[in-house]
């Protein structure tokens, strides 16, 4: 049988419905699930974002989060550019679970599209380009969030988009693709700061060109100025003006600093793990390896450090090592920070198909290995993430009917002491409530400024119920008795508690 599509040239009619239509299929029983699983504290804090500007204020320069103490929980973060997408949803739509999924997944569409159009444009070849945009469908980090509430879909798809255009005009100077550029490189950059990386590959290819003496720096200039000053102008003003929100608010929710590993044989070790295990198993799939690692051998030993595109991209790849040592700390269980190098990893494993399929007796071998992409991400993901109900979230939250309940006791205007919840927002989120976090039981009685106990402090600010599932605190600790006035709910091991009056609570001895 001759299998015209692995001839190098030919993509067929049908790629396009099956690629984005068996990526819709594969994700479709999960987009009315609620966040859950790994890095569900991170899904459960941007909702909370979008719930809050559907809900408070849509002012995108006043995003608010749950944990807020007595505040109006204004603070600082990336840009909520994806959560005010979100809330449009919400506004258009009322408050239902499967909109940010479904908004994520359209992002992340746009993204396999873009990416298409980048590899045509840097290959010139429409075959590469459909191998491109079909590893990438495929990353298994990224079918994974690809239906997450994660800002960071957003900050991809906008960042290969505006590279793509960028080059477009770059080469064609039509204005429309300049714009187009200058804003999706802005709103990744504005998204999350590492999506300006693409910054790089761009300043390498102009300098170039004008050591080489292919710009006219009269004619040139103007724009490529205002495309500098806008991109890392703009990005750099919003974060300090976020940073500058987070010191007036005190709300940390969202951490805007570097985080460099403090220890070397913690940073062996991580950069181990993510080479012989993230790299291979969750951003490119195992279907991917084998065309990477021949992609690399090819750049090698091909001449590619000849060709117009490699300056460029090989300080692209050097921008994405640095940034890695500079965020080493979080790449260790945070692989979603790593979504910026698909790009980079994709066009090596495209070199690498290019080259098999050049061999024909071969082809079968990058047949089975483009097959057994969709195979290997689904089988990686779902079982482990999405399927058997709960995961790193109590069954209480997780299952709808018990969750109302719990909403349900209390006003959501009521400020709530909420936890044990070392993550501060995944228990708001659920619970639908606003007020004071903690992390361990412990803490409650834990003196803070002026001597109080820190439960004390919270019912003299305003805390009115305490929603707790820590069975131990409730029936083991003498010391939580004197703050209750009564039970209001109890569901599973959720316990919805009424506080006292600040006039009636004790101080930090009353109750040894």
């Amino acid at each position: 049988m001759k299998l015209s599509f692995l001839d190098g040239h030919t993509v067929p009619r049908w790629f396009w419905p099956l690629v984005l239509g068996l990526n819709l299929l594969l994700h479709l029983p999960f987009f009315n699930q609620p966040p859950n699983s790994v890095h569900v504290w991170r899904q459960s804090n941007t909702m909370a974002v979008a719930r809050n500007l559907y809900e408070e204020d849509m002012n995108l320069l006043r995003p608010r989060v749950d944990r807020r103490n007595e505040s109006d929980g204004v603070t600082g973060m990336q840009f909520p550019s994806y959560e005010w997408l979100v809330a449009m949803g919400y506004q258009a739509l009322g408050f239902h679970e499967a909109i940010p999924r479904v908004v994520t997944w359209l992002i992340f569409a746009g993204g396999v599209l873009a990416f298409f159009a980048l590899v045509q444009r840097l290959s010139g070849s429409r075959w590469l380009a459909a191998v491109g945009a079909w590893g990438l469908s495929w990353s298994p980090e990224l079918f994974y969030h690809s239906i997450n509430a994660l800002p960071d879909v957003l900050a991809l798809s906008a960042s290969i988009a505006g590279l793509f255009y960028f080059l477009r005009w770059y080469q064609e100077r039509r204005p429309l693709d300049f714009w187009l550029s200058l804003l999706l490189t802005t709103l990744a950059g504005l998204t999350k700061l590492q999506y300006l990386v693409i910054g790089f590959p761009i300043a390498v290819l102009i300098l170039r060109d004008l050591w080489q003496r292919r710009l006219s720096w009269r004619r040139d200039a103007l724009p490529l100025l205002v495309f500098a000053v806008v991109t890392v102008g703009c990005t750099l003003a919003w974060y300090a003006y976020a940073v500058r929100l987070i010191e007036t608010s005190g709300l940390a929710d969202f951490g805007l600093e570097l985080r460099p590993a403090t220890d070397v044989a913690v940073a062996i070790k991580t950069l181990t793990h993510n080479l012989i295990s993230d790299i291979p198993e969750l951003l490119i799939n195992y279907g991917n390896f084998g065309l990477l690692v021949l992609g690399l051998v090819a750049v090698v030993r091909g001449g590619y450090v000849r060709r117009y595109w490699f300056g460029p991209l090989l300080a692209w790849a050097l921008a994405l090592l640095a940034y890695h040592l500079i965020e080493l700390r979080q790449m260790s269980v945070h692989q979603y920070y790593m979504l910026p190098y698909l790009p980079v990893l994709f066009l090596l494993v495209v070199v690498g198909a290019g080259w098999l399929a050049q061999k024909p007796k071969w082809r079968w071998a990058l047949a089975l290995l483009l097959v057994a992409q969709p195979v290997l991400a689904f089988v990686r993901i779902a079982p482990a993430r999405w399927m058997g109900g709960a995961r790193e979230v109590p069954t209480e939250l997780f299952d709808a009917a018990t969750r109302a309940e719990l909403d349900n006791a209390v006003p959501d205007s009521a400020l709530c002491v909420v936890g044990p919840d070392e993550s501060g927002c995944k228990y708001f989120y659920f619970l639908h409530k606003k007020g004071f976090g903690y992390n361990e039981s412990a803490q409650l009685f834990e003196p803070v400024a002026g001597g109080q106990p820190y439960l004390a402090n919270c019912i003299h600010r305003g805390a009115q119920y305490l929603y707790t599932n820590d069975t131990t605190l409730l029936t083991q600790d003498p010391r939580l008795q004197p703050y209750v006035a009564r039970t209001v709910k109890q569901v599973g091991d959720f316990r919805v508690l009424a506080l006292r009056p600040a006039v009636s609570a004790p101080d930090s001895t009353s109750a040894r």
